[in-house]
């Protein structure tokens, strides 16, 4: 295969890397961990390099192509990334994305369906023979709806490792609560098989063929990948159809994957870090070639909170400060509403302002809210399910499933959908711009001078006794990235409570924790079952037992033997289905001794948690959903089913009357830190304080 291998498909971003090394007469000095890439990849070793922000890893790939006059093939994260490779790396090796390697074997043969023009929703919905509405909760969803929902749900199909279409592939529709899921589903996935046949069919006219259709067909077909070595970049942000392609081929072919895990933000759409599982040797690149040490320091301080496996250095020869800036070249934001705020700001102040990404989407929401306050249906697939402009408002308040509209409908509410349309109107080009504003997740991979945070980034809350909250990860993540996006000076902005929070200290990295805990039985507590702590036991949990660090170490080695699936229904996580896999413990309880003991760690998703939390289930409104997912993974009838909580609630309650003591030997003979539990008398008085705090908590997202 030709080393200038085009590319089609995937994200086109404006990514502004350069060389990172130390130019010497036309070559590059290595530095010890570059040196150290390079000798593993000769061993034929496969590895997985992290590499953080700046650091070089396009270079470091370039010098391992460089040993060898072998085929290899770079696989890049989008066609800019690919076209830019092409140009630097040895004519062995054929750059591109998998997408473009995916045309050559399957994809040219829908060329004419690419090339044809949108298909309307409602003709889609005729297509498929979706007639009527279907009353689904408390919404009408009408034939356009489903329709969206079908063609989203066979999008996720796609992104998915998955051989056939199934329920988990369903996403919500906004209007929708997760109460709603399996009618949802059964509504839907008749007509999601019926659109993924036409899309095998060349010439079917159904649905709109795309990208990631013939993608997906390729990875069916179990492709071998005919090269020495591959590269994959950006290893963080694969979606699960291309890791099975990429790790598919590792009896053949020398398998490289780079990236950063501390920039998986993604997860949204499908996409997952495949570093943390990968069998190979783990190597780190960890000094940044475009900021100084002022800046590392901050960006360590979201490393250490998600416990990353590198930490960064930064560079001698770069004067880069900290501090407030009267003026910068760009504004990072947390949501899309809060860059529209910047950008309104900035047109009031006469400053020339260019989104990154444009206003499209701002602009068709704000129309969609217009005609919702006139009274009108909008046709946005996020609206089209409310009948009024105030029902968006009570779902995004109100409704869980809805926060994601939150800080947008606040947009409208404070400055109406015409001055919305008006700012769109009004932005500028990026090059003539003054002022460049984005969101962190578009400005990854780009970089500016002297960058500023908005205020949007969320400020963790307190607990009951007045201390403050974890971060959570995917906000650590997305901060990382953005204060890795200044060159000279970071203004830290809405970010700047960091430097006072008991978790923004940095520390060093730690060890993995053991794949098998010391003493841990796997095969203890199989199954899906109502397990239900004995109120003398609350907060005996792991997650409040050992400290909040070793936490996140023990969390990702449980997520990674598991191979980031459900250990009882094989499910993996989903944010679209707000489904998330959590580590759970089994625990036996010895009788005559009253001892409770920790036996195994295992990794279960948020339903099959749910429902083996079953009392939590009923006092969080969720006994129903539980009720039936523990029919649906056991097989049970619903009266076998009663039987069996009604049996968990007797032992509950036998086992509620005793005082027990704890041991968790397995963790601490793994050298985590055991942390010591509220007293037994004292435990149901902090859960009820907890419960209540944990709802206040919610309330207010």
């Amino acid at each position: 295969m030709p080393a200038d291998l085009s590319v089609d498909g995937g994200m086109i971003g404006d990514r502004r890397s350069r060389e990172r090394g130390v130019q010497v007469r036309g070559t590059i000095t290595r530095t010890d961990e570059q040196q150290a890439a390079v000798e593993a990849f000769a061993r034929g070793d496969h590895l997985a390099i992290q590499a953080g922000a700046g650091s070089g890893k396009t270079t470091t790939l370039r010098l391992l192509a460089g040993t060898t006059t072998e085929s290899g093939l770079y696989i890049a994260f989008n066609r800019a990334i690919a076209d830019d490779a092409a140009g630097q790396f040895p004519r062995t090796v054929a750059c591109g994305t998998a997408h473009r390697m995916a045309y050559r074997s399957v994809g040219h043969r829908f060329k004419r369906r690419l090339d044809a023009p949108r298909l309307p929703g409602r003709e889609v919905a005729n297509g498929l023979g979706i007639r009527g509405e279907r009353r689904i909760g408390n919404r009408n969803v009408a034939p356009l709806a489903l329709a969206h929902a079908v063609v989203q749900t066979v999008r996720r199909f796609c992104y998915s490792a998955d051989d056939v279409i199934g329920a988990h592939h369903v996403a919500l529709l906004h209007g929708l609560s997760s109460t709603h899921r399996d009618a949802l589903a059964a509504a839907v996935l008749p007509f999601a098989v019926k659109a993924w046949s036409d899309i095998q069919d060349p010439e079917g006219r159904t649905v709109r063929f795309e990208h990631d259709h013939y993608l997906k067909m390729w990875a069916l077909s179990r492709p071998v990948l005919d090269y020495a070595y591959i590269l994959l970049d950006e290893a963080q942000d694969t979606n699960p159809v291309v890791e099975q392609i990429f790790s598919a081929q590792r009896g053949s072919a020398q398998l490289v994957m780079v990236g950063d895990s501390a920039q998986a933000i993604y997860g949204w759409r499908g996409a997952q870090d495949v570093m943390a599982g990968f069998g190979g040797t783990k190597l780190g690149l960890t000094r940044s070639f475009r900021f100084g040490p002022a800046v590392a320091e901050e960006a360590n301080r979201w490393l250490s909170i998600i416990d990353a496996p590198i930490r960064l250095s930064g560079h001698d020869q770069i004067a880069t400060t900290v501090g407030p800036a009267s003026r910068a070249n760009a504004v990072l934001c947390r949501t899309n509403s809060g860059a529209m705020l910047e950008v309104m700001t900035a047109l009031e102040a006469g400053v020339a302002v260019a989104l990154v990404g444009g206003g499209g989407q701002l602009r068709s929401l704000a129309v969609a809210a217009r005609e919702l306050k006139a009274g009108r249906r909008a046709a946005h697939p996020e609206l089209f399910l409310f009948s009024s402009w105030g029902e968006v408002q009570e779902y995004a308040i109100d409704d869980p499933s809805g926060k994601d509209l939150y800080s947008f409908v606040n947009l409208i509410d404070r400055h109406g959908a015409d001055a919305v349309l008006d700012a769109v109107g009004k932005l500028s080009n990026e090059r003539r711009a003054e002022l460049i504003v984005s969101t962190a997740h578009k400005a990854k991979g780009r970089e500016w001078s002297t960058v500023r945070l908005a205020d949007d980034f969320p400020v963790p809350g307190e607990d009951d006794d007045g201390r403050p909250l974890p971060i959570d990860g995917a906000d650590a993540r997305l901060a990382y990235v953005a204060v890795t996006r200044a060159r000279n000076h970071l203004d830290l902005g809405g970010l700047t409570w960091i430097q006072d929070h008991p978790e923004g200290q940095p520390h060093d990295v730690r060890p993995d924790v053991p794949p098998l805990l010391p003493g841990e039985d796997r095969h203890f507590g199989t199954g899906l079952f109502v397990d239900l702590v004995p109120s003398s036991c609350w907060f005996t949990n792991v997650r409040y037992c050992v400290d909040s660090r070793d936490w996140e170490r023990l969390r990702r080695m449980v997520n990674t033997r598991a191979e980031h699936r459900c250990e009882v229904c094989g499910v993996g996580k989903d944010p679209a289905e707000r489904r998330r896999l959590e580590a759970h413990e089994r625990w036996d309880y010895d009788e005559v001794r009253t001892v409770q003991s920790l036996r195994r760690i295992i990794l279960l998703c948020s339903d099959c948690h749910l429902t083996t939390h079953f009392g939590y289930a009923q006092v969080s409104g969720n006994e129903d959903r539980a009720f039936r997912h523990l029919m649906r993974v056991t097989g049970m009838s619903a009266t076998r089913a009663q039987e069996h909580v009604v049996e968990a609630f007797r032992s509950w309650e036998y086992r509620s009357a005793r005082n027990w003591s704890l041991d968790l030997s397995i963790l601490t003979g793994a050298g985590l830190t055991v942390v010591r539990p509220p007293e037994a008398e004292d435990r149901p008085a902090v859960a009820e304080r907890r419960l209540l705090a944990a709802r206040a908590t919610e309330s207010r997202k």
